[in-house]
C-alpha cells in the first residue's frame, strides 16, 4: 500500500471584524434552548429536543418527547450540537449504563385499552411529543439554575440545573407516529406530560436525577384503570466497546432495602430496580480498567400519585432478536400468549398494557437458571442458562391502577441513581456463573452500597427528612436511637428521621457555589483568576437548609481529563476558625450545635480571660476510667462549663484572608490574596459602596464576554509554572462549607466539574499582542512517520490508536485569523476559521 505523506507549508492569517460579537453572543447563548405547550400537527412539526444533564457526576440526556438517554449518541445535545452522552456514569469515564429510557401510561378510555410510549426501544415507535411552533416558550425545553453565576440563573429555580418540558400523546401524524405492531394506528389516550428533571453538583447529590411529572388527563372522557410506568434499556459498556457486546451482556435485578448509614443495624427502603453489565468487563487477566463498567444504574420511584396503589409490577425481559431468548417470567397464574413466539418482548397496546399491570414482582436474572415453578412462575426458558448470563435486557417499574376525571392530573416522581464499584472481583461472574452456576456466591461478590445510599440520599432530597414543609406538626417518621446516656436511670433516645412528612421538597443542602474561573496563560504557565462575591457570591450564599453563610474556603484541581477521578487537589486554603464543643455530662461526650467560631471571634470572646491564649491549646480529649469519661486539658469558661476547640478544615488560611495575629501565621503559597497588600493599608476594605473606585478593577467575564468589575476585596489567583504546553490540561476551583451539624452532614464542597476549563499552557491572545510574538507551528512540516507520540505532541488519554490522534500545533496565535494549511504540492487541505475571544463558535 502506497504511504502518502502530508506536508504543512503555509499559514496564512486573515484579520477580521468583530464590532458586535458580544451583542450576537448574548444573542445565540440566549436561543440555544426555547424558553419553553403544546400539539403538534402536520403543518407545524414538533420542536424535538435532546438537551443533557451536565453539572453532575451522572450524565443523562432527556428530551420533550417522553425519553431519556441518546440512544448510544443518535441524538445531539440541545446546547452545544455535539454528540449527546446517554447515561454515562462517572462522568468523562466514556461509560454507558442507559440505551434508552422511556415513560410509558396505559388505560382503558372509553371501551379501548390504550397506551402511548416515549419509545418502546426495538420497533422506534414514538408517541409523545411537543408542540412545533418554536415561537412558543413552551414548546421546547426551559432551562433553570440556582447559581447566580449560571446564565440560565432563576429564583424559582430547583438544582444547579433544572429542565422543563411540556408534552402529549395527541399527535397522530403517521410521519411521526407510526403503526402499532398489530397494525393499528396509535390512539391518544389524550394525556399532557410536565416533566420536570433536577440534577446537583454537591458530594452526596451528584450521582443521581430526580425527575418529577405531572400526567393531566385533558381529553373529554373520564380515564380509568390508567397505570405509569418507566421503561429502561442499558446496553451497559464502554464507547470504545462494539454495540452489540454492549447490549448482549446486560442484567437487572431488584433491591429492596440496603443497611442504614446513618443508624447501623437499621434498614432502608429503596425498591430499587438495577441495570448493570454481567461481569463488568475485566481484561483477558480478569483486572478492571478504565474501559471497564463496575458501576450500575438504578430507578427509583418515590411519588406515587395519592390514590391507593394496589399494584406495583417489576417485569424484565430480554429483546426479541431470537424466540429462544425472548423470554422474561411470568406467574402461570396469569401467564399471556404475546403472539409473537416469544415470552419476554411485549408487542402492541394489549401486551404493552399487560406488562404495566399483572402486578408481578420477578426474580433477578442472574437466577433464570434455576426454577421457580413451585413458587408459582412458569418452567425456565430452554436456553435459561443464556439468559442468566446476560442479554439485551430491558425492565418495566410500574404502578397503577388510577382513576382520572378530565382536567385532572396525577403526579409521579422518580430517580435515575448511579453507584460505582458494584463490581470488585473480575473472577467472580467467571467462577460463579459461567464455570459453576452459583448465583448466590456472585451476588455476595456485589457490592451495592454506593448505589443503595445514592438511592437513599435521592428521596431525602425529594422529600427532606424531618422537615414539617406544610407545617402540620407532623415532620416525617423516625427511629428512637439509644444514646448510651440515661437520665435517672432511664436510658436517653435521640429521634432519627429517615423520611420526611410526604410533601416534596426537592431541596438539597448544598455547597457554596463555584466561582467563574478568568484564565491567562503564558508558555508553560497557567494564572486563574476568580472572585468571591461577583454574580456567584461564593462566600456570600446562605446554604437552603440551614440559612447559614457557610463558606470555609476554596481548592484548585487539575487534571488531564475531564471527569472527576482524574482531578487532583493542588491547593485548599480556608478561614483561619475553630469548632467549639461544650462538655455534655449526661453524654459523656463533647457537643456542639453552633457554626464555627473565627480566630479573632475567639480571642474577643475570652479576651478578658488572661489563660485563654489560643483554641489550639485545648484540643478535645476525653480520658475514659471505667465507664466514667472525663475531658482532658479543656478549657473551663467563666460560666463553669468546660469546652475544647477543633480546626475547621486545615486551618491554612491566605494572606490578607482575614486578620490573624503573628503567632499563628500560616506560610501561604498558591492560592492567595491578588490585592492582599492593598487590602492590609486598608486601602481596598469589604465596602461594596461603588463610589470607592479603590475597590474595584474591571476584567472579562468568561461566560457573557462583557467588562465587568470585580471587587478587589475577593478577588483570587493561583499560578502553576512547568505545564508541558503540547497538550490540554483541565482546572477547576471549588467551594467548600463547614457542614452541617444539626444534619449531620461533614463539609460539602462542590464539584470539580461545576467550573472546569480546559486550557493550554500557550501563550494568550494578549500576551501575544503585547509582545508582537510571531506564529509558530509544530511539527512544521508534519511527517505521517514521525515520532510526535513518543514526544508527547499526541494526546495518549483519548484512544490507544494512534492514528486517530495526530495533531499539528498551532501557538501565537491573535485574537482572530484564519488559518489554511497546504501540502508540498500547494494543494489546500483545510481552512480553519480561529474565532476572536466574544466569539459564539468555535474552531475545529
Amino acid at each position: 500500500m502506497r504511504k502518502i505523506t502530508i506536508f504543512v507549508l503555509l499559514l496564512l492569517f486573515t484579520f477580521m471584524a468583530t464590532e458586535n460579537a458580544s451583542a450576537m453572543t448574548k444573542e445565540l447563548r440566549n436561543s440555544r434552548i426555547s424558553n419553553t405547550f403544546n400539539k403538534a400537527s402536520r403543518n407545524v412539526p414538533p420542536n424535538r429536543l435532546n438537551c443533557v444533564h451536565k453539572y453532575n457526576n451522572l450524565l443523562i440526556t432527556i428530551s420533550n418527547w417522553g425519553f431519556f438517554g441518546s440512544e448510544g449518541g443518535r441524538h445531539r445535545d440541545c446546547e452545544t450540537g455535539s454528540e449527546a452522552p446517554s447515561g454515562e456514569f462517572p462522568a468523562g469515564s466514556k461509560v454507558d449504563y442507559l440505551f434508552q429510557g422511556a415513560l410509558w401510561l396505559g388505560a382503558v378510555v372509553g371501551e379501548d385499552t390504550l397506551v402511548s410510549v416515549g419509545a418502546d426501544g426495538w420497533q422506534y415507535i414514538n408517541e409523545m411529543y411537543p408542540c412545533g411552533d418554536v415561537s412558543d416558550p413552551h414548546c421546547g425545553i426551559i432551562r433553570r439554575s440556582i447559581r447566580p453565576a449560571d446564565p440560565y440563573y432563576d429564583e424559582d429555580a430547583v438544582s444547579d440545573l433544572d429542565y422543563i418540558a411540556v408534552y402529549t400523546d395527541t399527535l397522530t401524524d403517521r410521519e411521526y407516529v407510526a403503526n402499532d405492531w398489530d397494525g393499528r394506528p396509535h390512539i391518544p389516550i389524550n394525556l399532557q406530560i410536565t416533566q420536570k428533571s433536577y440534577s446537583w453538583s454537591v458530594d452526596y447529590a451528584q450521582d443521581f436525577i430526580l425527575l418529577d411529572f405531572s400526567i393531566k388527563n385533558i381529553g373529554i372522557q373520564n380515564i380509568r384503570n390508567l397505570y405509569l410506568g418507566i421503561y429502561s434499556d442499558g446496553d451497559v459498556g464502554h464507547e470504545s466497546k462494539p454495540d452489540d457486546e454492549k447490549a448482549r451482556d446486560d442484567i437487572c435485578g431488584f433491591r429492596k432495602t440496603i443497611e442504614s448509614f446513618k443508624d447501623p443495624g437499621y434498614e432502608d427502603t429503596i425498591s430499587l430496580t438495577y441495570i448493570c453489565d454481567n461481569d463488568g468487563d475485566p481484561d483477558d487477566d480478569y483486572n478492571y480498567t478504565s474501559t471497564s463498567a463496575t458501576s450500575v444504574l438504578g430507578t427509583r420511584v418515590m411519588r406515587a400519585p395519592a390514590q391507593d396503589v394496589k399494584r406495583v409490577s417489576f417485569n424484565w425481559w430480554q429483546g426479541n432478536g431470537a424466540a429462544a431468548l425472548d423470554w422474561g417470567p411470568m406467574l402461570e397464574a396469569s401467564k399471556r400468549n404475546f403472539g409473537t413466539g416469544g415470552y419476554g418482548t411485549p408487542e402492541g397496546d394489549k401486551n404493552k398494557y399487560y406488562m404495566l399491570s399483572n402486578g408481578e414482582q420477578d426474580y433477578d436474572q442472574i437466577y433464570s437458571a434455576q426454577d421457580h415453578s413451585a413458587d408459582g412462575w412458569l418452567s425456565p426458558a430452554s436456553k435459561s442458562a443464556e439468559i442468566a448470563d446476560g442479554g439485551d435486557t430491558r425492565f418495566l417499574l410500574s404502578f397503577g391502577p388510577f382513576d382520572v376525571k378530565a382536567g385532572d392530573s396525577l403526579p409521579i416522581t422518580c430517580a435515575y441513581v448511579g453507584g460505582e464499584v458494584l463490581h470488585k472481583n473480575g473472577h467472580a461472574f467467571h467462577d460463579f456463573i459461567e464455570d459453576s452456576y452459583d448465583p448466590e456466591r456472585f451476588y455476595s461478590h456485589l457490592d451495592f452500597q454506593d448505589v443503595g445510599w445514592n438511592a437513599v440520599w435521592a428521596y431525602w432530597v425529594y422529600d427532606n427528612p424531618g422537615v414539617d414543609t406544610d407545617g402540620d406538626g407532623f415532620a416525617g417518621n423516625y427511629r428512637l436511637i439509644p444514646t448510651g446516656d440515661t437520665i435517672d436511670g432511664e436510658p436517653v433516645y435521640r429521634k432519627s428521621y429517615y423520611t420526611g412528612d410526604g410533601v416534596p421538597d426537592f431541596r438539597a443542602a448544598t455547597a457554596p457555589p463555584a466561582p467563574v474561573i478568568r484564565v491567562t496563560t503564558e508558555l508553560g504557565g497557567v494564572t486563574l483568576r476568580w472572585n468571591g462575591w461577583y454574580t456567584e457570591k461564593s462566600e456570600h450564599a446562605k446554604d437552603p437548609f440551614t440559612g447559614l453563610l457557610d463558606f470555609e474556603g476554596y481548592r484548585v484541581y487539575i487534571g488531564r481529563l475531564k471527569k472527576i477521578s482524574s482531578m487532583a487537589m493542588l491547593e485548599s486554603r480556608d478561614f483561619y476558625d475553630f469548632k467549639k464543643f461544650q462538655w455534655d455530662p449526661h453524654k459523656n461526650d463533647y457537643v456542639t450545635m453552633i457554626q464555627p467560631l473565627t480566630l479573632d471571634s475567639l480571642l474577643k470572646l475570652y479576651a478578658d480571660d488572661p489563660a485563654f491564649v489560643s483554641p489550639e491549646e485545648w484540643p478535645c480529649k476525653i480520658d475514659t476510667t471505667g465507664d466514667v469519661h472525663i475531658p482532658i486539658d479543656g478549657y473551663h469558661g467563666s460560666d463553669g462549663e468546660t469546652y475544647c476547640f477543633e480546626p475547621v478544615d486545615w486551618n491554612q488560611t491566605i494572606d490578607g484572608w482575614e486578620d490573624v495575629p503573628a503567632d499563628f501565621a500560616v506560610t501561604t503559597t498558591g492560592i492567595t490574596k491578588r490585592f492582599a497588600d492593598e487590602i492590609k493599608q486598608g486601602i481596598v476594605t469589604p465596602d461594596l459602596d461603588s463610589t470607592l473606585t479603590d475597590n474595584w478593577i474591571k476584567d472579562i467575564n468568561p461566560l457573557t464576554g462583557d467588562s465587568v468589575k470585580y471587587h478587589k476585596y475577593w478577588e483570587y489567583e493561583f499560578h502553576i509554572d512547568d505545564l508541558l504546553p503540547s497538550v490540554p490540561w483541565f482546572f477547576s476551583v471549588t467551594a467548600f462549607d463547614f457542614g452541617d451539624f444539626t444534619n449531620n452532614l461533614t463539609s460539602m464542597e462542590s464539584s470539580p466539574l461545576a467550573n472546569i476549563v480546559e486550557v493550554w499552557a500557550q501563550n494568550d491572545a494578549a500576551t501575544v499582542a503585547s509582545k508582537r510574538l510571531e506564529p509558530q507551528v509544530y511539527p512544521n512540516p508534519y511527517l505521517g512517520d514521525g515520532r510526535y507520540w513518543d514526544a508527547q505532541y499526541e494526546d495518549p488519554n483519548r484512544t490507544k490508536f494512534y492514528d486517530h490522534e495526530r495533531r499539528i500545533h498551532i501557538i501565537n496565535l491573535p485574537p482572530e485569523c484564519t488559518i489554511k494549511i497546504f501540502t508540498l504540492n500547494g494543494d489546500l487541505v483545510k481552512e480553519i476559521h480561529h474565532p476572536g475571544p466574544n466569539s459564539d463558535t468555535d474552531a475545529k
